[in-house]
């Protein structure tokens, strides 16, 4: 009978076989990981956006009957078209439970007031942007974009951004701040949110007084 040699792959080799998958995937998974973390990124600035522009042209309607509770603040953004792409759902930060927009790297908090003033109605709307992870670098990419541009010049005169987490609170950008350039915005974000805290919110804060 005539012997048939077979030739194998010994132990070592096909460990070694596994270890190149294994790194292969890990950086292949590491890669998509984040594009997608970018592109969830870039959907959210669009959302903040939107919204911003959204402000504008609501004001140029009578909303002197906007909804004054707290607990429906996302349902009515979107009813009244204040935040357009909104999609409430309920979320808590400290215990306390508030209705939420849902955004690809957390949440939107939109909340519009109107009270009565002697010259006209006085409108506050505060649009909070809150990453609940990576928060240092979201915060960083988010906040270094060019929101100066993003609304009329006329908000910003009583108008202000503001970080806040539960680490503290700081003024971000003003209609007397130069630039909100990387380097400002990574100073910023690393007093205010660093690794390690809980949520951090890029909040929007305009006041308006329409006659």
């Amino acid at each position: 009978m005539k012997k048939i040699n077979e030739v194998g792959r010994s132990m070592v080799e096909m460990l070694g076989v596994l270890g190149i998958i294994g790194v292969l995937s890990a950086g292949g998974l590491a890669g998509f990981s984040k594009a997608m973390y970018k592109y969830q990124m870039n959907k959210t600035i669009s959302m903040a956006s939107d919204a911003l522009q959204e402000f504008a042209l609501f004001l140029k309607r009578d909303v002197s009957d906007y909804p004054s509770e707290t607990a429906n603040m996302a349902i009515n953004a979107r009813k009244y078209g204040l935040v357009s792409e909104c999609e409430p759902t309920s979320s808590s930060i400290a215990g306390n439970r508030y209705g939420v927009c849902r955004a690809p790297l957390g949440e939107i908090y939109p909340r519009f007031f109107v009270s009565n003033a002697l010259e006209g109605y006085h409108y506050t709307y505060m649009y909070y942007v809150t990453f609940l992870k990576n928060q240092h670098e979201a915060c960083i990419d988010f906040l270094s974009k060019s929101w100066d541009r993003s609304v009329s010049a006329r908000f910003w005169k009583k108008g202000v951004i503001w970080l806040v987490s539960n680490r503290g609170s700081r003024v971000a950008y003003t209609e007397n701040t130069t630039t909100l350039s990387v380097s400002a915005a990574n100073s910023i974000c690393s007093d205010v949110c660093p690794n390690g805290v809980s949520f951090c919110s890029v909040v929007f804060d305009f006041s308006v007084l329409k006659y």
